[in-house]
């Protein structure tokens, strides 16, 4: 199961996420970071979701890997809906330069609160993080990224 703790992010990226749900609570929108590390296995177990043909494997063989990764059980329905286009080593999760976060509303997940998001992802540039709310291709409202540190740190091994 993925990490929720901010030491297990990069220690820019970390810093970023401590400012981000500063301004966050300064603005009174409660958050919850629920996933910081991915592990490699858990990200390509995200990917199979809505490709199990492509892998060939059934639904329960993919519950079965994901139960032994500590994840829920997926339905038929939440099994044929894509999650990511990142494969393993292709997440920004599995290098601590990226969380994912919901908005809270009286202390329970609010997934479908867009005004929230949308200051979120406001929040989350001001401080240097790229919001994956404002991707052309595939919008993930929960996802943040620190793209500039990932550039200088794994692409150019500067930091």
């Amino acid at each position: 199961m993925a990490s929720r703790k901010l030491e297990d992010l990069h220690p820019v990226t970390r810093e970023k996420a401590r400012q981000f749900l500063e301004l966050a609570q300064e603005e009174g929108i409660d958050v919850l970071i629920y996933c910081t590390y991915r592990s490699p296995e858990e990200q390509e177990i995200l990917y199979m979701q809505g490709r199990l043909e492509k892998f060939g494997i059934t639904l329960e063989e993919l519950n079965q890997k994901r139960k032994e990764l500590g994840l829920w059980q997926l339905t038929e329905k939440e099994a044929r809906r894509k999650v990511t286009y990142a494969r393993a080593w292709q997440s920004f999760h599995q290098y601590g330069f990226a969380f994912d976060c919901v908005p809270l509303a009286g202390g329970k997940a609010d997934w479908n609160n867009r005004e929230a998001y949308h200051r979120l992802g406001e929040i989350g540039e001001k401080v240097g993080l790229e919001w994956a709310g404002n991707w052309k291709r595939f919008r993930e409202y929960p996802h943040f990224q620190d793209t500039d540190t990932y550039m200088k740190v794994v692409k150019k091994g500067k930091i």
